[in-house]
């Protein structure tokens, strides 16, 4: 099945230049996985019930054309291959009848008072109809992002207040703010690349590290008291 949802582009979604911001088109990458899920009776409310929530653990994107301030987005998703474990999930967005914008996401369902993994059944996969043939990147698995051995900058972050979603740690979207903060540049990138390792708390104290590469920025959120790595970034 692919569950098609249009989106508009409103002023806090733009920079500058009046084109779409990275985070905003994550966020209608979001929304319609959302409502996609609601739509097969298997959105947040009816997860809640069932003691479950699901939890992003992976993002990449590639803008091949970003969108303008007055386009309106026709969003595509479709669940692919799952596992036990793993759902995957492929998006397209339009504009006019052009492809945009293409992306992947996977996601793990765990048990939303001990955060432990739960096994995703054959009834809710069936649920969503899989595209098991059509794949955007044309990969079974996102690639994996690997700790680097040393960074060229790093900076303390203070978690907020309003970082905190309703499963009481940090959105997975503003992980690409925190990316931000450390970064000297004002462009938008046209490759994202997200990896969420272990959520963050409003009482965790965190530091970012980034370093240039490659022509690749490398961000790393690490946790200052105990070292664990919060999340890895790669934008291009």
């Amino acid at each position: 099945m692919i569950f098609k949802y249009n989106f508009d582009i409103n002023l806090p979604d733009i920079t500058p230049d009046k084109k779409i911001k990275n985070k905003s088109l994550l966020q209608a990458l979001e929304n319609i996985s959302s409502k996609h899920s609601d739509f097969v009776q298997n959105g947040v409310g009816d997860v809640f019930n069932n003691g479950e929530t699901w939890i992003l653990l992976d993002w990449k994107m590639q803008v091949l054309d970003r969108p303008k301030y007055g386009d309106e987005l026709e969003v595509h998703t479709w669940v692919r291959e799952t596992t036990k474990l793993y759902s995957n999930r492929d998006f397209e967005i339009y504009v006019n009848g052009e492809k945009k914008v293409i992306a992947s996401a996977r996601w793990i369902l765990v048990d939303n008072q001990t955060f432990r993994p739960m096994r995703i059944t054959e009834e809710i996969i069936s649920k969503y109809e899989p595209e098991l043939n059509k794949n955007v990147f044309g990969e079974a698995e996102i690639e994996k992002l690997e700790e680097l051995e040393n960074y060229d900058e790093e900076m303390d972050y203070s978690v907020r207040k309003s970082d905190i979603d309703l499963n009481n740690h940090v959105h997975n979207l503003n992980y690409i703010d925190m990316a931000y903060e450390i970064l000297d540049v004002k462009e938008e990138f046209a490759s994202v690349r997200i990896s969420y390792k272990k959520e963050i708390k409003i009482e965790d104290k965190i530091k970012i590290m980034s370093k240039y590469l490659n022509n690749k920025y490398f961000i790393a959120i690490k946790n200052v008291q105990t070292g664990i790595i919060h999340a890895l970034i790669e934008l291009n």
